[in-house]
This record gives C-alpha cells, sequence and structure tokens, in this order.
C-alpha cells in the first residue's frame, strides 16, 4: 500500500492541466470532439439505488463540449441542461460569483481538518470519494459485495458529513490512472467502456451505502475526461452524463455561469498554493462574475503512514499533493469576508442552481 500511495503522487501531479486562461467559456453550439469531450447522452440523475432517473428540465449537453481549447470550454447545445444557454444566473443572495470547495479522493484529513474548518465558517464542500486501487472495504467507499460487511469508523464519520450538509460524490472506484507505477490492470489503457460503466455503477452503489443525495455529481480521474480508455481512449464522458447531472473535468479555468456544459466544468488546482494565491483565484472569479471550483487533494502536512490503511486520524493520516492548513484556512476566512460579492456552496449546489436558471 505505501508503493500505492507514492504511485497516486506521480500520477495525480498530471491530474489539471496548468491555468490557460482565467474565464472558462462556452458557446451556444455543440462541437464534435477529442476523447475526453462531449456530454453527449441522456443527462440522467442517479437515486440512491444506481438507477438512473432523468431530471426534469432535461437532457444532457449533446456534443463534444468541454474538450481542451487553450483554457476555454465549450459548451453544449443551447438550451439543454448541462449544456449552456443564453441567460444571466443569479446566485444566492445576490452573489456575483460563486466558490465551490472539492476535494478528491477521499483523505482522512478531509475528515479531521476540512470539513471541521468549513463549518466552523458556515460553509460546506465537495468530496469526490474513490479507493485505492484493490481496496475493497478500508477506504472511504465500502464494500457491496455479498454478504454486505458492517460499515467501519471510517465509513460512518463520511456518512456523518454527508448529514451535516456536505456534498459526497463520484469519483470512480479504483481511480484508473495511466502511469508505469500504477498497479497491473489499472492503468486506463487497460478499461473498455463496459469496464468502466461497470466500475460508476459500483462507485453509485458504494456511495449509497455513505446515504450520499442524489442527484450526484463526478470528478474524472486522472485526466481522464481527456485520455479516454482503452488503447484508442475511447470517450467515456456519455456513460457519466448517463449518471450524473454534472461533472468536473481537468480543463484549467473559471466557468462562465452561463454557457458552461455541466458534465465539462473546469477548475483551478490548489496543490502547493499560498493563501494569497487562493485569494487571488476568489478575485479573479469576482471579477469576471464567474464559478471557480478549487480542487485540493491533501490538506496539511504530507504522510504516507507507512501504508497503513488503519483509521486513526489521531495518529496518522494518509496526506498527498497538498495544500498547507494555514493556505486553506486563510481560503475559508477570506470566502466569509467576501460572502456579498461570493455564494460558496457544493458543486452539485452550484450546478443545479444554473441548471434551474436556464
Amino acid at each position: 500500500m505505501l508503493a500505492f500511495v507514492s504511485v497516486v503522487v506521480s500520477v495525480c501531479v498530471a491530474c489539471s492541466d496548468p491555468p490557460a486562461a482565467v474565464l472558462a467559456t462556452g458557446s451556444s453550439s455543440a462541437q464534435a470532439g477529442a476523447p475526453g469531450g462531449g456530454g453527449g447522452g441522456a443527462g440522467a440523475g442517479v437515486n440512491g439505488s444506481g438507477t438512473a432517473s432523468v431530471p426534469a428540465s432535461g437532457g444532457a449537453g449533446a456534443g463534444a463540449g468541454g474538450a481542451n481549447t487553450g483554457g476555454t470550454v465549450t459548451a453544449g447545445a443551447a438550451g439543454s441542461a448541462s449544456g449552456g444557454g443564453s441567460g444571466t444566473v443569479t446566485f444566492e443572495g445576490g452573489a456575483i460569483a460563486a466558490v465551490s470547495l472539492t476535494y478528491d479522493d477521499g483523505l482522512d484529513p478531509h475528515l479531521a481538518i476540512v470539513q471541521p474548518a468549513l463549518e466552523a465558517a458556515g460553509l460546506r464542500g465537495t468530496f469526490f470519494l474513490s479507493n485505492f486501487e484493490g481496496v475493497e472495504h478500508d477506504w472511504a467507499l465500502p464494500s457491496v459485495a455479498a454478504p454486505l460487511e458492517a460499515l467501519l469508523p471510517r465509513h460512518l464519520a463520511w456518512q456523518a458529513a454527508g448529514q451535516r450538509g456536505h456534498e459526497l460524490a463520484g469519483h470512480t472506484v479504483n481511480h484508473p490512472c495511466d502511469d508505469p507505477a500504477k498497479a497491473p490492470n489499472y492503468h486506463l489503457v487497460n478499461y473498455t467502456l463496459a469496464r468502466m460503466a461497470a466500475e460508476l455503477d459500483e462507485n453509485l452503489a458504494r456511495l449509497a451505502r455513505l446515504d450520499a443525495q442524489s442527484p450526484l455529481t463526478f470528478a474524472y480521474p486522472c485526466a481522464s475526461d481527456k485520455k479516454g480508455v482503452g488503447p484508442s481512449g475511447e470517450d467515456y464522458s456519455p456513460l457519466v452524463a448517463a449518471r450524473f447531472v454534472a461533472a468536473r473535468v481537468s480543463v484549467s479555468g473559471i466557468a462562465d455561469p452561463s454557457a458552461v456544459d455541466l458534465l465539462h466544468v473546469p477548475q483551478l488546482d490548489t496543490g502547493g498554493k499560498t493563501g494569497d494565491q487562493l485569494k487571488q483565484m476568489v478575485d479573479d472569479a469576482i471579477a469576471k462574475k464567474g464559478w471557480l471550483v478549487l480542487l485540493f487533494h491533501g490538506v496539511g502536512s504530507e504522510a504516507s503512514c507507512n501504508g497503513s490503511l488503519v483509521y486513526a486520524p489521531d495518529q496518522c493520516m494518509i496526506n498527498y499533493l497538498t495544500t498547507s492548513s494555514e493556505a486553506h484556512a486563510a481560503l475559508v476566512q477570506y470566502l466569509v469576508e467576501k460572502k456579498t460579492q461570493v455564494w460558496t456552496a457544493p458543486f452539485g449546489t452550484v450546478a443545479k442552481r444554473i441548471r434551474d436558471g436556464r
């Protein structure tokens, strides 16, 4: 397991592009695309049992909006649930910008450090949960194999987080990545569309054991929105569109709420950033009247815990690709100070507001 933690650090460095543009704008026309593009398919939500249900506002944006085009995000068909429209989106309390704080991989510091900090400030975050490759029951996502094993303390902590208003969301089960150090059979190239579909369904079923609230959202692991699966890099975004109402991709930028394809929402990576740099991102979102989705992995000090998966946050917590606790705290305080201008809310909550405003 220690080797896997090293792999996570090596492969996730490339999980997002370097910022190429401040504002990710959209287009009202759908474009055919490269692997990792478009939100084609039926934009169905997913209920707690893992079966698909179509949201009342309509289907997903057709086409390949969301391909990396120098930092811009191309929207799907105008007027669709996920694709861009022409109307102005208004945010909670008259705010002119929105921020969503998103955290990947179900790390224990998210439970022990992040959530108490957010809750003290009256904020809530989005946690895209996955397991380490091949880990069945001993990480964030509980097993769904029969006979069902009892939920462990870590699972109960995640379940309680959802009950307190944090968003629990999808990130696959085994976090597949293309990297030479990745364990055999867990590279994106090893996946078929059928295997990915089954893993996404399993992701939903595991989240249901944590009482995650539908409709659910998703974050593509390891730039797989662009890399695709299999030797030819097949686009699996239609599989995502059929199961999730919104998705975060690896394209860097700040989304234009009036035009962004909700199945291809850009982000800015916070790894290694200072508090001042994070606050500047917020200021940029205000200036652009945009939706800033911030991507975090670890918060606090890096640690491998000798590869132990034991849930003991008072002793050691696996933590990688970190943002310092001080920088994170400075960001949270700044969001509180800017609350008349910035609406800070979970990814799915903002996506729903944008979708319903179209």
